[in-house]
Order: C-alpha cells, then structure tokens, then sequence
C-alpha cells in the first residue's frame, strides 16, 4: 500500500480530492487555517462585545430580559448544556455562536454602530466583485449596511469553514449572470 493510499483511508479521498489528492497542499492549507484562526477568534469576540455594547445601552441585562424568539431559544440551549449553573451576562454572552451574533446584528439593524465600510471596493478583491445592486433596473450603490452584511457573511462561512478544516484556498466561479462596473 503506497502513502497517498494510506492518506486517502485516514483522511477520506472526498477531503483529498479537494487539494486535487495534493497531500502538500492539504497540509499547506491547515498551516494557513492555524495562522488566521486567531484573526478569526479576535473578530468574533469584537463582534460580540460591539453587539452587547450596543444592545445594553437600552437594557443591561438584554440576553435574559429577550422575548426574541431566537435569544431565547439559544439562551435555553446554553442552560440546558451548563446544567444547573447560575449563569452571568457576559457568560451567556460568550457562548452564543457566531451565527446568533451575527443574526443579533443583523435583526437589531445595528451594522452602522459595529462597522463602518463605507470606503471598502469589492472590486478590489476580484474583478467579478460588484459595488451596486440593481432594483427595478437600476443599479443602486452598496450602502454600509449592505456592505457589512456581506463581510458578515463572508467572515461565518471562513470561520465555519476554518473550524472545519476545510479547504478554504478553493473557490467556485459562478460565470452566469456576471455584471461588471
């Protein structure tokens, strides 16, 4: 039995064939994946404490005092998982996932208090990248909440992809529909 059959039985050929059976780019990939985990653990945390910071200018005590449907049901996920434990703001704070952060910012349209990008050009990133939308035929121009929902989004799926250990290095081109500034 040859090394790339021994890899392909302990690592899977679906996760190998990812990195075209690249053993060299596998490992390369969990290097960069070790590298920006904690840029990743910073921002999240960022994006939590600017969430709280915001939400308790109103109320202090907002995770427990919620009638949202959403923080209520992760608020009971996080009883439920600490059985028995009395539990403090910033605890239920931190153990909320990255996705109800996100959802938060999102639902209490607080994306102008967590982040101003206002100057980002996506086109800066990719040539296919787009600064606009259109609505009724016309192009319309990003707004900040727009912008910030889209790195939003982009920062869940690199962390869920990071924390997964997957190849974060390989892309998908969709080619239809592509419309350039």
């Amino acid at each position: 039995m040859n090394n790339l059959t021994n890899f392909n039985i302990l690592l899977s050929q679906t996760r190998l064939s990812s990195y075209n059976n690249d053993i060299v780019k596998h490992y390369d990939n969990l290097k960069l994946v070790g590298k920006i985990t904690p840029k990743i653990a910073t921002l999240e945390i960022i994006l939590r404490n600017k969430l709280d910071s915001k939400l308790s200018e109103l109320d202090n005590e907002w995770i427990k005092n919620s009638n949202d449907g959403m923080i209520k049901n992760t608020r009971e996920k996080i009883e439920e998982r600490e059985k028995n434990k009395i539990l403090s703001h910033h605890q239920y704070l931190s153990r909320m996932s990255l996705g109800t952060i996100i959802y938060l910012i999102k639902e209490n349209r607080v994306q102008d208090s967590i982040m101003n990008l206002n100057n980002i050009n996506f086109r800066n990133y990719n040539q296919y990248n787009r600064n606009f939308f259109l609505r009724n035929g016309k192009k319309r121009n990003f707004g900040n909440i727009y912008k910030v929902d889209i790195v939003l989004s982009l920062l869940q799926n690199l962390r869920n992809r990071s924390y997964h250990w997957e190849n974060i290095l390989k892309t998908t081109e969709k080619m239809a529909n592509i419309i350039q500034d």
